[in-house]
């Protein structure tokens, strides 16, 4: 007996949770957490397209008076690629929108009627079959929520947060090889000064 209820708790996720308001406030907590990592990772983005543009300009403008050509080739070098990652941080995803309805439900075990990139791509009427039965049961209500905060995740270390970690490092080592490479030249006398 006790056999059979494992392997129902592992085909049927959730059947064995009763509904509690305890339960409800942790799943509103993770979900409101996962939207606010989102937003400052945005912003962090944003923050990191504004520094690198304007730091591309101003290197740029130098490059044309021929001050300091070696270390701010290298900066620049660094700091395209970390505006880059900071642009693809950002960039919506526009999911797969050749994939057809019915091939979107068939695949039930990844189909999420509360996730946006999952939902968007049926016609109204089938979104409203599949959110009916999302909620229907306290077990289905729970485990859509649960893959709602598992899609939520998977967006943010996937995409934003690998993207977002490659621009600082970028910018990083441009700062700091550029930095190495204006010591060596200024060492060796080589550091060109615009006159």
């Amino acid at each position: 007996m006790d056999n059979e209820q494992d392997t129902n708790r592992v085909n049927e996720p959730f059947a064995s949770v009763e509904p509690h308001e305890s339960i409800d406030v942790v799943l509103q907590t993770i979900q409101e957490s996962q939207v606010q990592f989102s937003t400052m990772a945005d912003e962090k983005a944003n923050i990191m397209i504004t520094v690198c543009s304007i730091l591309l300009t101003l290197a740029v403008g130098k490059l044309e008076e021929r001050v300091l050509v070696m270390p701010i080739v290298v900066f620049c070098v660094f700091v395209a690629p970390a505006l880059i990652f900071a642009i693809l941080t950002v960039i919506p995803s526009s999911g797969n929108s050749k994939v057809k309805p019915k091939d979107i439900i068939k695949r039930r075990s990844a189909f999420n009627p509360f996730f946006f990139m999952h939902f968007s791509l049926l016609p109204i009427d089938m979104f409203e079959e599949e959110f009916e039965k999302a909620i229907g049961s306290t077990k289905n209500l729970y485990r859509n929520v649960a893959r709602d905060i598992y899609n939520q995740g998977v967006v943010l270390r996937v995409k934003k947060y690998r993207y977002l970690r490659w621009s600082y490092l970028a910018l990083l080592c441009g700062v700091i090889l550029s930095l190495a490479v204006f010591l060596i030249q200024l060492v060796l006398g080589q550091v060109a000064w615009a006159s």
